[in-house]
């Protein structure tokens, strides 16, 4: 894997080299892929990318662990909605929990994926982001009374503890910031690096096209700067004598900003979109089935209603499984229906008087020669009426079986005569 450093945005890039433990520039992406791709002939070259850390945002919050995982990703991009330019939903959300505090960091998506392109189109894969202040050492005290600082022309860094640091745009501001700061730590700028490099290892970079970084008059001009600004300060300056370097498993690291590509490819509006028509669909299946069910469940019903219904009138015809039941019912409704006309003649003249009456009537059953049917009065005296009435129509009516319920009706059967003559039949219903 190949550490590099992009210090500033269109600054050169900055390639640790393993074999003199030093920091090399190349000129862009392309000149990167020429010197460094042949490393790796098949497949792309795996990158850590060490980004300026101005791109991250940082929050520290007094929620705990299980408090943030209540609040979710979408909660933790709205910490930053007032510290982002960018809209908070395109945020990619890290954080480093120690103890009882916690940090939470965030990255523009856009930022992630112009670096992702830009060494994807010279046939390199990244595979670690991480902000560019992991670099240096974190200070040996804590509490913001030591902090670690870098600087070079490109890029001024400063790390206050193992979790924390930044990049620094005004100095005197920061120094402020911190009001129980007491020593300064000044890393050596890799533009200015006095280590020493062996001559085989200097002739391995030369053969590569690789050539120390210059001393230049305007990083040296910056540095003491910086360290009159620290004097001034009244802060106590230790000069360390090692560079920054890159850290171990940066794949692993909890501020590792690396998203794959595939996560990119879709808009957040269409992610949405896409769950909320899959959503439709799922409930418009589940719909369905329901309906479904309840369809088959109703229609089982029915026909064990019909089936029941057909052994209580044709005991003596079971019904056969193998014909369907509306052939086996239909004839017997259709010969049943067909009553005599000296039957129909009597029920025209009874049913009025039923309407008329304060009876109900509730069973009829029609006999080849007698008329059946049960009557509910409110009383005794009802039923005695409603039969003399009939036999002063003509018929030949009786009353039978009379008992009461526990809310007073009475309930009797009567039974009326029926005679097939002309003067049964051919008598108009009373009006």
């Amino acid at each position: 894997m190949l550490h590099v450093w992009l210090r500033a945005q269109h600054s050169p890039l900055a390639v640790w080299h393993e074999d003199v433990q030093q920091w090399q520039t190349v000129d862009g992406w392309q000149q990167l892929q020429t010197i460094y791709g042949h490393h790796k002939s098949n497949g792309q070259k795996a990158i850590c990318l060490y980004f300026p850390s101005s791109h991250v945002l940082q929050v520290d919050t007094a929620l705990n662990t299980a408090q943030l995982k209540q609040l979710g990703n979408s909660g933790k991009q709205y910490l930053f909605e007032e510290t982002s330019l960018t809209p908070v939903e395109q945020l990619v959300i890290r954080q480093l929990s120690h103890a009882e505090t916690t940090q939470l960091y965030a990255l523009a998506q856009s930022d992630i994926e112009a670096w992702q392109q830009s060494a994807q189109l010279v046939g390199m894969n990244i595979v670690a982001l991480l902000p560019d202040f992991l670099l240096l050492p974190p200070p040996e005290e804590g509490a913001g009374q030591q902090v670690t600082l870098y600087q070079d022309k490109h890029t001024l860094l400063l790390r206050q503890s193992l979790r924390q640091g930044m990049g620094v745009s005004y100095l005197p501001l920061i120094f402020d910031h911190f009001p129980h700061l007491s020593e300064v730590m000044l890393l050596n700028s890799i533009e200015t690096n006095s280590l020493a490099i062996s001559d085989l290892a200097a002739n391995e970079m030369d053969s590569m096209g690789i050539n120390d970084i210059p001393a230049t008059s305007a990083t040296i001009s910056s540095m003491a700067q910086t360290k009159a600004l620290i004097a001034d300060h009244q802060l106590l300056l230790t000069s360390l004598p090692t560079a920054p370097a890159p850290i171990d498993n940066p794949e692993r690291h909890a501020l590792n900003f690396f998203i794959k590509s595939t996560d990119s490819q879709l808009s957040p509006y269409l992610r949405v979109a896409m769950m909320v028509a899959l959503s439709a669909l799922v409930l418009q299946m589940a719909t369905d089935g329901v309906q479904w069910y309840k369809y088959n469940e109703a229609t089982a019903a029915t026909k064990t209603e019909i089936a029941a219904q057909y052994q209580s009138w044709f005991a003596d015809e079971p019904l056969s499984t193998r014909t369907k039941l509306q052939v086996q019912l239909q004839p017997k409704l259709l010969s049943d229906s067909q009553a005599p006309a000296s039957h129909m003649a009597a029920l025209s003249k009874i049913s009025p008087l039923i309407k008329q009456s304060s009876l109900r009537a509730q069973t009829l059953v029609m006999q080849p020669s007698v008329l059946s049917f049960t009557l509910i009065a409110p009383d005794r005296g009802s039923l005695d009426q409603f039969t003399s009435t009939l036999v002063a129509q003509g018929l030949n009516a009786k009353l039978a079986q009379v008992s009461s319920n526990d809310q007073g009706q009475f309930s009797a059967q009567v039974t009326v005569d029926v005679v097939e003559n002309s003067d049964t039949v051919n008598t108009p219903a009373a009006s």
